[in-house]
């Protein structure tokens, strides 16, 4: 009997011997007292439903609402235009409508042209914006991490997390805080 309580002893001081040493091992790691180390941000959610978001995205419709008003107001007035012509057809000979109609032709083709390089215009300047939206973003990110002890940021749309890891509502209200004191610009 005296054997086992011998092997006991030895075996509860090595426990709290080694117990020690883990504690003490444990005091040298960063401890997260807020929230996970790992956390996730929805990048939609973020543009769609922060004030500075919202903002830019209004911009942007509004270019896209002009440049569809003004496509459509220069269909309109093609279209009267080529009513024009071909009423024009009726009284002109072919010698003097075809340098009409050419001209006509060449200014549609051109008009196309223009157009679509301001779609193609419009499409880079959303793209941009989402570029400088997200960098401004990162830096409101980036502080939160330091206040927190967040260690990785993932993007939602491409990882699953357990509850609690999302920490998108935290950048939006700092980032609605930093564009309503005019620290974040749309252009």
């Amino acid at each position: 009997m005296r054997f086992f309580t011998r092997i006991q002893a030895v075996f509860l001081i090595g426990c709290v011997f080694l117990s020690g040493q883990a504690v003490a091992q444990d005091a040298t790691f960063p401890v997260f007292q807020d929230g996970p180390a790992i956390v996730s941000i929805n990048r939609e959610r973020l543009i769609q439903r922060s004030d500075f978001g919202r903002a830019l995205i209004k911009v942007l419709s509004d270019r896209q609402a002009a440049l569809v008003k003004e496509n459509e107001t220069l269909a309109q007035d093609l279209e009267r235009e080529e009513r024009e012509l071909t009423e024009l057809r009726k009284t002109l000979t072919p010698a003097e409508f075809t340098p009409l109609a050419e001209a006509f032709d060449a200014k549609v083709k051109e008009v196309r042209r223009v157009q679509e390089q301001k779609g193609v215009e419009l499409t880079k300047s959303l793209e941009n914006a989402r570029f400088r939206f997200f960098r401004q973003a990162e830096q409101i990110i980036v502080k939160l991490m330091a206040d927190r002890g967040i260690q990785f940021v993932l993007d939602e749309s491409a990882i699953w997390l357990s509850q609690g890891g999302d920490v998108t509502n935290l950048v939006i209200e700092r980032l609605d805080a930093a564009y309503g004191a005019g620290e974040l610009t749309l252009e």
